[in-house]
């Protein structure tokens, strides 16, 4: 621990600074935790946890509310070494982000995280020329998963927290029915308080990243 980094909700194109603790009763255990949640619960789903211990300030506003937004965060561990936020008031790094992704799907679709095009492509099994992707450049500190469908078999995508390094591309993508979306948003992390965000035809007119 050691380093604030920045906190980002990256949303299917959108960008907002910050993310949303929850409440997460551990029925077990008879408590509730604040936690950032991602993924869901159900038949085909998986619900994906990631622990924020809070400062006395926003403990006490989660605890009043039963959520609260924190902006800034150390990345340290649990007792039993799973990954764990501990959330401060400010970032006093900007080398990396932290970026929460409630990743979309289309109706009965999918999603995909990866890194930037590779500039190739290759056959599907189709015969069909597919654009090829480098791997998601960011380390993924918890995932879940959403489906469509009572069983969870119509549609099905992956939800994930990850921390991304200074202008590392990356890129969310979605399959199904999207009725007239984008297909898939590409985005760079500044190192000075934002993540920018694009289609390909955006960043290909803009030319920034």
């Amino acid at each position: 621990m050691g380093k604030a980094y920045p906190i980002f909700t990256i949303n299917s194109g959108s960008v907002r600074k910050g993310a949303v603790v929850s409440t997460l009763a551990l029925k077990g255990a008879n408590i509730e935790i604040p936690a950032i949640l991602v993924g869901e619960t159900g038949r085909g789903r998986n619900r994906g946890v990631l622990p924020v211990h809070l400062p006395s300030a926003l403990y006490a506003e989660w605890k009043e509310k039963g959520t609260v937004t924190v902006e800034a965060a150390e990345i340290g561990a649990t007792k039993k070494g799973a990954p764990k936020l501990f959330a401060k008031e400010k970032t006093d790094c900007e080398e990396k982000a932290i970026c929460v992704f409630p990743t979309k799907i289309g109706f009965r679709g999918s999603n995909s995280h990866t890194g930037d095009r590779t500039g190739e492509t290759k056959k599907d099994s189709w015969g069909d020329e597919v654009i090829e992707f480098l791997p998601f450049p960011g380390d993924v500190l918890t995932e879940g998963s959403i489906a469509q469908g009572t069983a969870g078999r119509a549609g099905g995508g992956t939800q994930m927290i990850a921390v991304l390094s200074k202008d590392a591309v990356f890129r969310t993508g979605y399959s199904g029915r999207l009725y007239g979306a984008p297909r898939a948003h590409y985005y760079t992390y500044t190192g000075e308080g934002e993540v920018l965000a694009m289609t390909w035809e955006e960043r290909s007119l803009a030319d920034v990243f």
